[in-house]
């Protein structure tokens, strides 16, 4: 069934809200598409520097909290007024508390142990980081909008913005977001995101990530091809799979081009301390900035007295040794990508396709793991 998206479109108008986009509601699945040409998506929506803007929105059309704890109190408030709040047209599109079922910390505790089992407990590791935050929050539906459709300002305040929150993510390609004049919310796409984008969804543009505070993907066939009704994404930061699942529910279709899996390491000469976690990036690289403390840890516990002699503490100790603590590493790597094609197949059997969807995108991503330590360091298989 079709969303009657006319009573909130009048309410935008009245709002001083404006998009060249066209809203879509199937069912549950909102998305924002391109209009029929191209010429009424650039329009008077392009700005000087030939970027064009796909939404506007003044900061009083806004729900804002100077932290997240505020913007759900703000958002209960609104709620309880009903038909008397200002944002009532708005409102009336969020998801209902059955529409969240998806975020882990709705699931049956079946369905937890189900992950738990075959990931190494890195999505439990990730809910317990807001367990607390969660458990004190009396209202799970305006904790879970908050957390799903909240965008930071520059500021460093939060909103709820409206049109915004109607956007899916995609993180391959990015744009920027800015407040214009400090009253107006305005994100923004190069041209070249739009037209010029290969379309396979699995390249990520170049840029400064930190004036980049949301994406932007149009999924084009080919440079230059412009496809009327097709769906326009933002990303939603450089998220990895894990919490995107954690605070939103979802894991993206096709492969994340951010996402990083963890795994443990363990050695006898860890005996009290636990095992050591590692990070397969998303290049697939184990030696990277996370894992720098992890790493300079084994290379000391597998390392000969005679190694440690005048040893700084970080990096490379000898080749011997690199050789050694890598080897280890390939051992654990390979079980817990072997886990997770177990899980992929546990997951399929319960007819569970996010679980499933989960599981490949941490396969394919410990999979790169292995490759790269095969192309590095082949003598350790």
């Amino acid at each position: 069934m079709k969303t009657d998206f006319a009573p909130f479109r009048s309410w935008c108008d009245a709002q001083g809200i404006s998009t060249p986009l066209r809203l879509v509601g199937e069912g549950s699945y909102r998305s924002m598409r391109l209009p029929p040409t191209k010429e009424e998506l650039m329009g008077q929506s392009t700005s000087p520097d030939g970027l064009v803007k796909v939404v506007q929105v003044p900061l009083d059309a806004c729900i804002i909290g100077e932290d997240l704890p505020t913007l759900v109190e703000k958002l209960k408030y609104e709620v309880d007024k009903g038909d008397d709040s200002k944002y009532a047209p708005w409102l009336s599109l969020f998801p209902t508390l059955e529409e969240f079922q998806d975020m882990p910390r709705f699931w049956d505790p079946k369905r937890l142990d189900l992950v738990r089992k075959f990931d190494g407990g890195q999505l439990e590791g990730r809910m317990d980081i807001d367990k607390q935050r969660i458990n004190q929050c009396n209202d799970p539906w305006a904790l879970a909008c908050v957390d799903s459709r909240s965008n930071f300002l520059p500021d460093e305040t939060y909103s709820i913005t409206p049109m915004l929150d109607m956007f899916n993510h995609d993180a391959s390609y990015k744009t920027s977001a800015r407040v214009d004049g400090g009253n107006r919310f305005m994100l923004e796409l190069t041209q070249e995101s739009i037209f010029g984008s290969t379309g396979n969804g699995n390249t990520m543009t170049t840029g400064d990530w930190t004036d980049q505070i949301f994406g932007f993907f149009k999924g084009a066939s080919s440079p230059g091809e412009y496809q009327p009704g097709a769906e326009v994404f933002v990303s939603y930061g450089a998220f990895d799979s894990v919490e995107t699942l954690t605070n939103y529910g979802f894991v993206s279709e096709k492969p994340n081009v951010c996402n990083i899996e963890q795994f443990k390491v363990r050695s006898l000469g860890m005996s009290g301390s636990g095992p050591a976690i590692l990070i397969v990036d998303n290049e697939g690289s184990v030696d990277n900035l996370f894992n720098t403390m992890s790493l300079d840890a084994l290379r000391k516990i597998l390392a000969t007295s005679e190694e440690l002699e005048g040893y700084n503490g970080s990096g490379k100790i000898s080749q011997r040794n690199e050789v050694e603590v890598f080897a280890l590493i390939a051992g654990e790597l390979e079980e817990a990508a072997y886990d997770a094609k177990m899980g992929v197949a546990e997951a399929e059997s319960q007819n569970d396709a996010l679980v499933e969807k989960y599981f490949r995108e941490r396969q394919r991503t410990l999979e790169m793991g292995l490759k790269w330590l095969r192309n590095k360091f082949p003598e350790v298989f």
